[in-house]
């Protein structure tokens, strides 16, 4: 029944970058700051592992320990994307295989590359989100959606025909 209930419930549901407190984005910013120096401190040793664990332990790799740090990595950053801007998907489902398509399979170069696509992926669906209806405004969440749905289903359908 109430407006403000209602803006709560759409951003839970897919998110939005409208309206977001920069003190927010502060308090995140030290756990940002953890998540990928950790993820890019990984990366040589996340290419080792992308080789498969029987070969990063015979190079003498504690894959146990590696595993650990990236999982950590990875939710330490997922908790602050969702924090700042709520449940956007398919950013982190299409931007990885762009970057990597892109960059290639080293990881010291994929992370980076990632990062900046995933942050202008996010800008450019909001500004669209933004633009297409106005005055009123689309959630983000919806506009990635519409943009990696595709791409998701054309990386399935290219595997299929591949492999």
């Amino acid at each position: 029944m109430s407006e403000r209930t209602l803006e709560e419930v759409r951003f839970w549901l897919a998110g939005s970058l409208a309206g977001r407190d920069f003190n927010l984005f502060l308090t995140v910013l030290p756990w940002m700051i953890v998540g990928l120096l950790t993820a890019f401190a990984l990366s040589r040793q996340i290419n080792v592992l992308s080789l498969g664990e029987s070969v990063a332990t015979g190079l003498g790799q504690q894959t146990g320990w590696i595993k650990l740090a990236t999982a950590s990595s990875v939710v330490i950053l997922a908790g602050s994307a969702v924090a700042l801007a709520g449940p956007i998907g398919f950013v982190g489902l299409v931007i990885p295989h762009l970057a990597r398509g892109v960059m290639g399979v080293d990881y010291r170069w994929v992370l980076p590359c990632a990062a900046v696509f995933g942050a202008n992926l996010l800008v450019w669906a909001d500004l669209a989100a933004r633009w297409l209806i106005r005055p009123q405004e689309l959630p983000v969440g919806v506009m990635t959606a519409l943009l990696g749905a595709p791409f998701l289903l054309y990386l399935v359908r290219w595997r299929v025909k591949r492999g």
